[in-house]
């Protein structure tokens, strides 16, 4: 008996080790990448092409990301309420540094693309949300959650110019958006800082829009919505 038991007892206490969660804090570093049909979105100069064969520059692109979540089977990290302003012009924006998140394996990352009703009712506050970066509507007290403009031969308008606002937060036209991406069994280590990268390619989002027919937009209401949602399908790995 002893020689069955030792070593039975053995692999059991190894495997009750293994199985214990691993304690501690670890840094995920979360990086945004602007593209544009799979290459680096450059802005003002680079000429890109659309799934509609349209020509367009880019000239801005900025948007708002909030809440960041990570959830796993036995570990979950959430981000207080705090909005990110991400910018294609500035690349010390695109890099989102999420602290103190338990270590552990994760399945997937959650975030919101704009800014909820609180802090629209707010009015304008500091940080990423300050007025000065151009994401606010003074006359409609609230936040422009994604920003878009350009120019395209296909737009018949001054310049040939585009312009999309996308924003509100009264219902039933908010525009606030969740997204969630599987990870690859994503494991934080304590003490350790782990990068994660997700595209952003802007080619999915002008791919639901004739840019002929569509090309101006800066109030909310039902077309802010329904471009809400089709930004949401820019992102993924």
């Amino acid at each position: 008996m002893k020689r069955i038991w030792w070593p039975g007892l053995a692999i059991l206490l190894c495997f009750g080790f293994s199985a214990q969660p691993e304690k501690g804090f670890g840094t995920l570093l979360l990086t945004i990448n602007p593209q544009f049909s799979g290459q680096p979105l450059v802005l003002g100069e680079q000429l890109y092409y659309t799934s509609r064969s349209d020509s367009l520059y880019v000239d801005v692109c900025r948007f708002y990301l909030s809440s960041v979540q990570l959830l796993g089977k036995s570990v979950d990290y959430q981000e207080d309420n705090t909005c990110h302003l991400v910018d294609a012009e500035d690349r010390s924006t695109q890099t989102i540094v999420l602290k103190n998140v338990s270590a552990g394996r994760y399945e997937s990352l959650v975030f919101y693309i704009g800014t909820d009703s609180l802090a629209n009712v707010s009015g304008a506050m500091g940080g990423d949300l300050d007025p000065t970066f151009g994401m606010y509507w003074a006359w409609n007290s609230g936040y422009i959650n994604v920003k878009i403009e350009g120019r395209s031969n296909a737009c018949n308008t001054l310049h040939h110019a585009f312009t999309f606002h996308i924003g509100g937060y009264m219902p039933p036209h908010q525009t606030l958006r969740r997204v969630e991406l599987p990870l690859n069994k994503l494991k934080i280590r304590a003490g350790e800082t782990t990068s994660v990268r997700v595209n952003a390619d802007l080619e999915q989002f002008f791919s639901s829009i004739e840019l002929k027919n569509r090309n101006q937009l800066m109030i909310p209401g039902k077309e802010a919505a329904r471009l809400a949602d089709g930004f949401t399908e820019v992102f993924g790995w």
